[in-house]
């Protein structure tokens, strides 16, 4: 009961946060707030009914006794699309929440915020190439016109289409490990390929590993 109240705390909360990051980019009227909040908390009642109606089939599966593996297995499958939706949020592109406040808002405040939210993405994707290549050069030493050349290959090549994710180192890496390979040979000598390309297998593992979160929207 009480884990069930600090998460309804926790994603209302999040509703907050998603008013502030619109109000970031335009400002908001009071009844547009109250539009959005209550989309927000349609959403996360909507969640909470999927909860409740996975706990009652476990419920009813073990007062008959069926908790097997075939019934364990059953109840992961059922508790695993509740947590790949938690993992993702559940305020994306497709929730309640977003499309109230894509209605809501007016044309001068939805061009101001599809302008804003642009522009937010590419610096945080600029910052995060950035983080990225300097993280590397750490394990892997390069010179400048390698770390220039690089840096160009992220933008260039490296096409990421959720840079608000907070995955996105992984993703990154990731894409890059999904390259043909003479893009990246044409900049790394044969030690520093090695170097490189050995991260390549844990880069297959963590995209696995996201999908099955729900976290890969790419």
């Amino acid at each position: 009961m009480q884990n069930s109240i600090a998460a309804r705390k926790a994603l209302n909360d999040r509703i907050e946060i998603e008013l502030d990051r619109v109000e970031q980019f335009t400002p908001l009227e009071e009844s547009q707030k109250t539009r959005i909040r209550f989309a927000g908390k349609g959403d996360i009642s909507r969640f909470f009914v999927d909860v409740d109606e996975a706990i009652e089939k476990f419920k009813l599966k073990e007062a008959q006794g069926e908790i097997g593996q075939d019934q364990i297995n059953e109840l992961y499958q059922l508790a695993m699309p509740l947590q790949q939706r938690l993992n993702k949020g559940l305020f994306g592109a497709d929730s309640l929440l977003k499309k109230v406040a894509r209605a809501t808002v007016n044309d001068q405040q939805a061009a101001e915020l599809k302008e804003l939210q642009r522009n937010q993405g590419k610096r945080k994707l600029e910052l995060a190439y950035a983080a990225y290549v300097g993280n590397l050069n750490r394990h892997v030493p390069m010179t400048t016109k390698q770390r220039d050349a690089f840096l160009g290959l992220l933008r260039n090549d490296v096409k990421i289409s959720n840079p608000s994710g907070q995955y996105l180192t992984y993703i990154i890496m990731i894409k890059l490990s999904e390259l043909p390979a003479e893009k990246i040979e044409a900049i790394f000598d044969d030690a520093q390929l090695n170097a490189i390309r050995s991260m390549f297998p844990q880069a297959k593992m963590i995209k696995a590993s996201l999908k099955q979160m729900g976290a890969w929207d790419e």
